[in-house]
């Protein structure tokens, strides 16, 4: 599948980009700079045959394990190394999404143990006072971060329509940063290379990965996590600032049907604005997988 890559360089973050987050933020970026309007009809658009389908942000070079049929493994060690793998190299990928798990076995994700990995760190903040300028004793604050290391990530857009403002709309979000914790320097990027590139995908595919959350239907492998959002943009000041919960299927679940989605309603009860619907990206971005 040909794609266009933007390569991200991420400091400290309270969790990996994924696809919904970015949309909304780009949704965000669209009502600020060219109006209410165009928000709208861009909405629209991605309701009825959206412009592009926008993935998850993987460490570059790699993607997210297909949740295929579990390799049957009896040596304890090498089960529990295969189990801590999360990410696969566009090689590795590609020859697991034709042959399955067993290609697993000579992987240097397994052999080598080079498949990357995002560790919890924590991070201590102070309470500043505002009208001396100076740490006000006794508050302190700690969060959970992911460490990254010096690895670069990838954000992948399947383009079905010219998009050109996509660069300069995430190079935007990257300097104020995404997520619930942006507002204390967390979930910044820059934007630091974009390539044309194909993803492999398998010959006569029987089965669909996803690199996007999405909405569970039909027959697969899924991964289901229930998802608790809140509003971003000045509405992350409404008197219900959390979206309406809902599940949804995990980066790198299988589905037999390819799978479509679109966007779903998650507007809170009161709305945060008379006439305001909330919406949440889910579009799959699948690519085709032998089972």
């Amino acid at each position: 599948m040909r794609v266009k890559a933007f390569h991200l360089a991420l400091r400290s973050i309270s969790a990996p980009p994924s696809a919904p987050t970015l949309w909304g933020h780009l949704a965000w970026w669209v009502r600020y700079t060219q109006g209410e309007a165009a928000l709208i009809e861009w909405l629209e658009a991605f309701r009825q045959d959206p412009p592009f389908l926008i993935s998850s942000a993987f460490p570059r070079g790699y993607l997210p394990r297909p949740l295929l049929p579990q390799l049957q493994e009896s040596d304890t060690e090498r089960r529990k190394a295969l189990k801590g793998i999360r990410y696969l190299s566009l090689e590795t990928f590609g020859q697991v999404i034709q042959k399955g798990e067993q290609a697993l076995l000579e992987s240097p994700e397994l052999k080598e143990k080079k498949a990357p990995k995002a560790t919890l760190a924590t991070q201590t903040r102070v309470g500043i006072n505002r009208t001396t300028g100076t740490a006000q004793e006794g508050i302190l604050f700690t969060d959970q971060v992911h460490w990254l290391g010096e690895r670069e990530w990838t954000v992948y857009v399947r383009l079905r329509r010219e998009a050109d403002y996509l660069a300069e709309a995430l190079a935007h979000i990257g300097t104020f940063g995404y997520g619930g914790k942006a507002s204390v320097g967390l979930g910044r990027f820059e934007v630091v290379d974009t390539q044309e590139m194909d993803l492999p995908e398998a010959d006569n595919p029987t089965h669909y990965v996803t690199l996007s959350p999405t909405l569970p239907k039909g027959e697969g492998y899924w991964a289901l996590e229930t998802y608790w959002g809140r509003l971003g943009g000045h509405y992350a000041q409404a008197e219900t600032p959390f979206k309406r919960p809902y599940l949804r299927a995990k980066e790198g679940s299988v589905f037999k049907v390819q799978p479509t989605a679109g966007l779903l309603d998650v507007t809170p009860e009161p709305a945060p604005e008379v006439g305001v619907r909330v919406w949440e990206y889910l579009w799959a971005f699948p690519l085709g997988v032998r089972v």
